[in-house]
């Protein structure tokens, strides 16, 4: 049986700006390199590929396109919501050219809306819900042998026996030990790693990676979707994830590596324990994370300097008690102050990561988030734009005001107007905000010196270049009412 997993393209930005999105560097699909390690080590006849139009530039056309050439029985698409308008153009085009193709999708978007994701597309046949692994192996036994899938817990599908009814089966259990899950094939991507290369703005450089160790999140953020994990943290052991860690560096020379955990630092002792483990690497390894500032402290963070993380990344959101409360975001500004500092004292670069627009969200609120960034010494930051993501507590909140489009909904567009701001005061407190960090002399400090101090970065840069001088010149020609 062949088999193509497709990573869909989505924009972020317009797309005379998407030149951006190469600098910040493409992360890897890593759920379909997992998904596809599962059922390669389970069905070793399966002839398995990964197609990643993000990383490779692909349109959805050409994506499609990609697929058609090599004529799979069956095609995967991961969807997140960004991405639902390209994953339906690829299945549709790619259906019409290979009837008999059997197209599976999953993701955090199918997770959260299931049935409707189906209704919005006649050629997606059948989407998996929550954790794929084991679903998506008994999926291709079921087709290859020519059995319904009925009985398969954690689908939605097209029942024959119902007329083509949209039907959802039984959920399925998650997989309590990860360390049962062989380590990801990284091979399967095309061009790793030198086609993920990481951001040039701020990163240690050298070849990069990403990795997942955990899954679930217990905390309560309303602004979330954890249809596909849930909120039961389980975590591979130490000893689990350092193997891999020490593969990626003996097989593939990665120098620096992206933990993408909701939150790596959850489980103190697997922390501490892999930071032990990982000093006995023979080459160093730099490393960053993602971390709630509750579950962090002073000792902890020197361990993990002298282990090699380079970078934390704190869920901050708001210098806006109120806001903070109804985001349900259970930190408090002087706690989150502290442990930045306490970051930086470590030696480790601290990276604020803050939401504007959110429902309560005001001048004065926008105001006290820009006071509050001042007052830390975070080495850079991330403003993302609230976006009421499907399966969210907050998407139901506003779900009249939601667009049909779900291109949209990447984290870069406001596409609700606050209580008390509309969408266009939104974009104006939020360029004020960026400004007002970027033009410091701290952010010059920081970033200057990654960003002209390797050569590779240099490169990328010249590259891009002649994109970011089209962008300009078709921002010069946009009329008033189109700025």
């Amino acid at each position: 049986m062949k088999v193509t997993l497709v990573n869909p393209p989505y924009t972020l930005w317009r797309p005379e700006t998407e030149y951006v999105s190469r600098l910040l560097g493409p992360m890897p699909p890593l759920g379909l390199v997992c998904l596809a390690t599962y059922v390669r080590s389970r069905m070793p006849a399966l002839d398995i590929e990964i197609v990643d139009a993000t990383a490779r530039g692909l349109s959805a056309e050409q994506a499609a396109q990609r697929v058609i050439e090599s004529r799979p029985q069956v095609l995967g698409l991961t969807i997140t919501t960004a991405a639902e308008p390209a994953a339906r153009t690829v299945a549709t085009q790619v259906k019409a050219a290979l009837p008999g193709v059997t197209v599976i999708v999953g993701g955090p978007h199918v997770s959260a809306l299931g049935e409707n994701v189906l209704g919005r597309s006649i050629a997606f046949d059948v989407g998996v819900i929550g954790e794929g692994e084991r679903t998506f192996h008994e999926l291709l036994e079921a087709l290859g042998a020519g059995r319904p899938v009925q009985r398969i817990p954690g689908i939605v599908f097209r029942d024959p026996a119902e007329n083509g009814r949209i039907v959802r089966t039984a959920a399925r259990e998650p997989i309590e030990d990860l360390d049962s899950l062989p380590p990801p094939a990284w091979e399967l991507l095309d061009g790793f790693p030198a086609r993920y290369a990481a951001n040039v703005f701020f990163s240690p450089g050298g070849p990069a990676a990403s990795l997942t160790t955990s899954r679930g999140c217990p905390y309560g953020c309303l602004f979330c979707d954890q249809s596909t994990f849930g909120r039961r943290w389980r975590g591979a052991s130490a000893e689990h994830v350092f193997a891999a860690v020490r593969g990626l560096q003996e097989l593939h020379g990665i120098r620096y590596l992206i933990f993408s955990d909701d939150t790596f630092t959850l489980s103190r002792g697997r922390v501490l324990d892999f930071c032990r483990l990982v000093r006995d690497l023979e080459r160093p390894l730099a490393w960053s994370c993602d971390a709630n500032v509750n579950n962090l402290d002073r000792e902890m963070l020197g361990v993990m300097r002298r282990a090699g993380c380079w970078s934390i990344s704190f869920g901050l959101e708001s210098g806006s008690p109120r806001v903070l409360e109804s985001l349900g975001k259970n930190i408090t500004l002087d706690r989150a102050a502290r442990v930045v500092r306490e970051t930086r004292a470590a030696g480790i670069h601290a990276k604020g990561l803050f939401m504007l627009g959110a429902p309560e969200e005001s001048a004065e609120t926008v105001r006290q988030t820009r006071q509050f960034i001042r007052s830390l010494p975070l080495s850079t930051i991330n403003i993302s734009k609230f976006t009421p993501y499907p399966g969210s507590q907050l998407s139901r909140l506003v779900a009249d005001q939601c667009p049909e489009d779900y291109g949209r909904l990447n984290g870069m567009n406001f596409v609700v107007p606050s209580k008390h701001l509309s969408i266009p005061e939104l974009e104006r407190e939020y360029d004020l905000t960026i400004r007002s960090f970027f033009s410091t002399l701290r952010a010059v400090r920081t970033h200057a010196p990654i960003l002209l101090g390797r050569r590779e970065n240099l490169w990328r840069l010249l590259g891009a270049l002649p994109a970011a001088l089209a962008a300009r010149f078709h921002q010069g020609r946009r009329g008033p009412e189109e700025s």
